[in-house]
């Protein structure tokens, strides 16, 4: 997987040609050369993140993806039963291997510990053995559900980016701001018509909108390392983070919300668990369990579902509201324009106007990645990922 940032450019095929037989394509990324096209895999394989590519890089060079994979092939093709029958043979492997020590060992207390440790083990297997739901079916969901949670766990970090990016431009021009307030507050001082009291206070405001400078750089930082990390880069590799996309319009006109429940409850990864593992208990009390948790989740679902929805309206009406509050600032910042190039204002009042609408800029770029946020979430929910709890 370590070489899939280091080629830079070149292609799997390529790869493949140039190593041999000693360097597979299988030590690249989880799936052989024809999963993709050999200009799918550059794309996946340069230092550019694009949106559309997160699923993808998460299935192919995550590392908890890639163990989970590993694991599934000890699962795959068994039912509950085989799988109870494994804990069965372990727990017996174990006991076989117990070897109790004489009194008069030397270290008689450390081996009795180890051995009675041996049982407790033995003990614990077979426990599980009874109490198994487990089979191949509920393990791929599972894994599934993870592999997917990752994917939307990865939009959120890149749209955070992107808003870290826009937190960063407001607190440069709100530093920039409180840097001329207080050159204007210490000349004051100077003159006699401002007090210590406005000097200090500027200076604070200066310092404050500092402090928010180096604190959204940080986010920027942090929020970039960890995307790349769980996207299979290494620490510290040069990324671009290329742009998001933009939110769908008016989307939840287009919503059918007692379809998209059902839908979610049809789809939903811990519900589709709680099923099977309340058909492959063995005992009533383990069925009523989770024939519980699916009743309860069910519930839970319907419910979360109608929140995301609740959550897309409110996001499309803030939207909505931030871009009419940029088209007022547009106006208002043309005609400053026309001012200051007519000498009717003055350099401060344009400058006030300029802070307003790029305030104006960030408000609605920041309320159309809150909308995309929303959307994906919502769309999430009804593909599988609504919590059941």
């Amino acid at each position: 997987m370590k070489y899939r940032k280091c080629i830079r450019g070149i292609s799997c095929f390529a790869c493949a040609a140039a190593f041999g037989a000693l360097t597979p394509i299988s030590a690249l990324a989880a799936s052989p050369p024809f999963a993709y096209t050999e200009e799918k895999w550059a794309t996946l394989q340069d230092d550019k993140l694009e949106f559309d590519e997160i699923a993808d890089l998460v299935h192919e060079y995550n590392s908890t993806v890639e163990q989970n994979q590993i694991e599934y092939k000890d699962y795959k093709g068994k039912d509950s039963s085989d799988i109870a029958e494994d804990y069965y043979d372990t727990a017996d492997e174990i006991e076989s291997s117990i070897e109790y020590p004489d009194s008069d060992d030397a270290n008689y207390g450390s081996l009795l510990a180890s051995a009675q440790n041996s049982e407790a083990s033995a003990q614990q297997m077979r426990e599980m053995e009874d109490d198994n739901v487990t089979d191949d079916d509920v393990m791929l969901w599972g894994y599934t559900q993870t592999e997917k949670s990752l994917v939307q766990s990865a939009q959120k970090q890149m749209i955070e980016y992107w808003n870290a990016q826009e937190t960063l431009k407001n607190s440069q021009n709100q530093a920039e701001k409180a840097q001329k307030d207080y050159e204007t507050a210490s000349l004051k001082a100077g003159a006699g018509s401002a007090t210590q009291s406005d000097l200090l206070n500027a200076q604070e405001s200066l310092l404050t909108a500092q402090a928010a400078v180096v604190s959204a750089q940080n986010t920027i930082t942090t929020t970039k390392e960890s995307l790349c990390l769980m996207l299979g880069w290494d620490y510290g590799s040069e990324v671009e983070i290329g742009e998001l996309p933009k939110p769908q319009e008016s989307m939840s006109a287009s919503v059918n919300l007692e379809e998209d429940i059902a839908k979610a409850v049809e789809n939903n990864y811990q519900l589709k668990i709680y099923e099977r593992e309340a058909h492959n208990a063995m005992t009533s009390t383990l069925k009523e369990q989770y024939q519980n948790s699916l009743s309860s989740g069910t519930e839970a679902v319907k419910s979360n579902v109608k929140l995301a929805y609740q959550t897309l309206l409110l996001t499309e009406n803030q939207y909505e509201q931030a871009k009419k509050s940029l088209e007022l600032a547009e106006k208002q910042m043309q005609s400053a324009d026309r001012k200051i190039a007519a000498g009717t204002i003055s350099q401060t009042a344009y400058q006030s106007e300029k802070y307003s609408y790029d305030s104006a800029v960030s408000e609605e770029r920041t309320a159309a990645m809150s909308l995309l946020e929303a959307q994906l979430s919502y769309e999430w929910a009804v593909n599988g990922l609504a919590s059941a709890t």
